[in-house]
């Protein structure tokens, strides 16, 4: 009965239930790294003390904060705090409070906004390749393609701001083909403005497809005169990050780019080389190192095969002018910007992460682009491809969900290092 209730579901049905299970099943209970600890200091000190200074909470320990005028604060970007803070608000009152290790707390928060985000970001992406011709059999497959066979699955099972930033564009994203090509230009270019720029305060980088879509409704006659839509939403999203910055420190840029602010006394950065976005490489150690970040043992293109297939698609849409030629344009130049920047500024390859979490936000607007490839599935040999590269991706895909941070005391290479935690896990159980 239960069977054929499911078969019976429209493909957007089936896809919302897979995605639901999987989220409710992968979301994990408890921060493993200073990274998402410092978000939960955050939090714990938005909810129970009404401030952003992280001194008094349970995670005060971790490495990733900031030092000012006798305070310390977490270094990571306040938004995706903030949602956390939304949740965490009830939980806390109702008893269930954070804590170092396991919490239901942890869980939720990260379900109710990160693994929700990317339920509604891969739905978002499922109605984006409504405009691309795709039936909904072969949409679904698409949203199935970057739901849980890219990296994007793996980094939603716990709390990073590159997670939400790239839910957000694909929302964002979804809303300004809307734009485009329906008639509620007024509403959903406001509403494509909004989560947009939401990607860009939660995920600095990443502003840059805020402004690279701007290009794009500027360019089309028919958006021109509406772009105060766009433009309007920076005032609830972008703004209030900068008043929290000044807040802070009394200026409107992001803690995390001044060294000073990591050099109190037994900090574990004094010295360090580490620290992401204060160093800028020569071209020979940029260009090796981009290699690495592609094709290493973390290799985002590796990590995320499909992503062959998405390149091919850009290439078609390019060189066919087709419908989506100037997205894929401006798609390709947001991407390269973002990666310069990583590949210029960093060189500790995201550290403790499955493949490279910097370059998760792409995956949306990337993975747009295997429509020609699905268009073309009645051919043999591109089904055969196609679901071959699927079955690996998803494999891939969840051994990263198994942990995100993935713990390179095991191996340098993701994968392997999160199949040995996992096998050690098994032989000695935490109790």
């Amino acid at each position: 009965m239960l069977r054929r209730r499911i078969a019976a579901l429209q493909p957007r049905g089936r896809l919302l239930l897979v995605l639901s299970l999987t989220a409710l099943g992968a979301t994990h209970c408890a921060p493993t790294t200073w990274n998402d600890e410092s978000r939960m200091a955050t939090i714990q000190a938005l909810v129970e003390s009404h401030t952003f200074i992280i001194d008094h909470t349970q995670f005060v320990s971790t490495g990733d904060k900031v030092f000012i005028d006798g305070h310390f604060y977490s270094e990571k970007p306040p938004l995706p705090s903030i949602l956390g803070a939304i949740v965490y608000f009830p939980l806390y009152h109702l008893g269930l409070k954070l804590h170092g290790g396991r919490s239901l707390s942890y869980y939720f928060i990260t379900l109710l906004t990160v693994s929700l985000l990317w339920l509604l970001g891969t739905l978002a992406f499922f109605r984006s390749m409504e405009f691309t011709g795709l039936d909904a059999e072969r949409r679904m497959l698409a949203a199935i393609a970057l739901g849980l066979g890219t990296i994007y699955l793996s980094w939603s099972t716990t709390f990073n701001n590159h997670e939400i930033a790239a839910s957000f564009l694909a929302i964002g994203f979804s809303f300004l083909l809307k734009a485009k090509y329906e008639n509620n230009a007024n509403r959903d270019l406001a509403l494509a403005g909004t989560f947009l720029s939401l990607a860009g305060a939660a995920d600095m980088p990443t502003g840059i497809f805020f402004v690279v879509f701007l290009a794009d409704v500027l360019r089309d006659s028919s958006l021109r005169h509406r772009v105060v839509f766009y433009v309007l939403p920076l005032l609830v999203t972008v703004l209030p990050t900068l008043a929290i910055n000044y807040s802070i420190h009394g200026n409107f840029m992001p803690v995390q780019i001044y060294r000073s602010y990591f050099e109190y006394p037994g900090s574990p950065w004094i010295g360090s080389d580490e620290l992401s976005g204060m160093i800028t490489h020569d071209l020979a150690p940029s260009a090796k190192y981009a290699f690495m970040t592609l094709f290493g043992p973390k290799g985002f293109l590796i990590y995320n095969p499909l992503l062959f297939i998405a390149a091919c698609g850009v290439i078609a849409a390019i060189r066919k002018r087709d419908r989506f030629f100037w997205e894929a344009i401006l798609i390709t130049g947001g991407s390269a910007v973002l990666l310069l920047y990583y590949w210029s500024t960093t060189d500790n390859f995201a550290g403790w992460s499955y493949s490279i979490r910097w370059f998760v936000p792409l995956l949306p607007l990337l993975m747009f682009f295997i429509y020609p490839w699905l268009l073309a599935l009645d051919r043999r040999n591109y089904v055969r491809a196609f679901h071959t590269l699927l079955c690996v991706s998803i494999v891939i895909a969840f051994v990263g969900a198994l942990n995100p941070w993935s713990p390179l005391v095991y191996s340098e290479i993701s994968f392997v290092a999160n199949i040995e935690q996992f096998i050690s896990h098994l032989r000695h159980p935490v109790r």
